[in-house]
């Protein structure tokens, strides 16, 4: 036993003497990494397997205990019914409109933001102030603010003129039941987005304007050859992101409409939800799940590939 651990101890040694100093620091950065990756493992692609697996299963509250395999059935179920499709739609629609609209605005007020005016930190700080409120509570406040009887919006607009009916339904109306829930989170999200864009435009030097300027450029060809280009990388950023979070947005739509009225507000978070939870299907659902994540991450690639694609032919 004393030789072994003797022999043991010598080749320990001549192990470590025959690496290299780039090569221990290798081995030092790959253990520092491995227990990250064993946690990102287990709470992220884990459960991204596990919905795979399920997404091919007859997976149901009845056959949970023993789930069996039934290939694309629970694809070919969703296809045959259509519905997948119109939660399609419901999803992109709302994530164009909350998005663009998002950007648009907060494009805007970050440009006032960062003029030199008094008191402007009071501002910035105020328009961040619907971004700290809760999703629930953006959510009722919004519904209750639509409501028809004593909703504040149906009171200003007929006060105003621009509306027939004082008690006009929104929330659950077929015609502007999607618009509410673009609103609301309009309403909840834009101040990131402002955040962003404002952080990027104090980082652009103020040389490249003043020059501009002195060579006789006006405000919006500053605006679209000096600002954009400076903040394209964080513009980049700050869309996808918002892409992404509202690709998942489940809160404010689910307790304003709960997808309805007639499935018109059910975007994918929201039918996937519904299948597992409601229908307790849960294969289903997580088809629909492994579905919305092939679309989001396919969209996600060709993003970031146009995205690099543009800012190589800028340098």
């Amino acid at each position: 036993m004393a030789n072994a651990s003797a022999m043991s101890k010598m080749s320990n040694k001549r192990f470590k003497k025959g690496l290299t100093n780039p090569q221990k620091d290798n081995i030092f950065g790959i253990m520092l990494i491995v227990p990250a990756m064993l946690i990102l493992g287990i709470v992220v692609f884990a459960p991204i397997i596990k919905g795979i697996w399920m997404s091919f299963n007859e997976y149901t509250l009845a056959t949970m205990n023993n789930p069996t395999w039934n290939n694309f059935e629970n694809y070919k179920k969703l296809f045959r019914s259509k519905e997948i499709f119109l939660y399609f739609k419901n999803t992109f629609i709302f994530v164009f409109f909350a998005v663009s609209s998002q950007f648009v605005i907060a494009m805007c007020i970050a440009l006032l933001l960062n003029a030199k005016l008094k008191c402007i930190n009071i501002f910035r700080g105020l328009f961040l102030v619907s971004w700290t409120i809760p999703s629930v509570v953006v959510a009722l406040l919004w519904s209750w603010m639509f409501q028809p009887q004593y909703g504040i919006i149906n009171y200003i607009l007929s006060s105003l003129g621009l509306i027939q009916n004082a008690n006009m339904q929104w929330v659950q109306s077929m015609k502007y039941g999607m618009l509410t829930v673009v609103i609301a989170t309009i309403w909840k999200q834009t101040p990131y987005m402002i955040v962003m864009i404002l952080a990027g435009l104090q980082s652009i030097s103020k040389d490249y304007m003043e020059a501009a300027e002195i060579d006789g450029a006006t405000k919006w060809q500053v605006f679209r050859h000096i600002m954009i280009p400076s903040i394209r990388p964080v513009l980049d950023s700050t869309v996808i992101i918002a892409i992404m979070s509202n690709f998942q947005m489940y809160t404010i739509i689910y307790n304003m409409t709960a997808g309805g009225p007639i499935n018109r507000t059910t975007t994918l978070s929201i039918a996937a939800y519904n299948k597992a939870f409601t229908e307790y299907d849960l294969g289903a659902g997580s088809a629909i799940g492994v579905m919305w994540l092939i679309v989001l991450a396919t969209l996600t690639i060709y993003y970031n590939k146009k995205s690099d694609q543009r800012n190589n032919d800028n340098i």
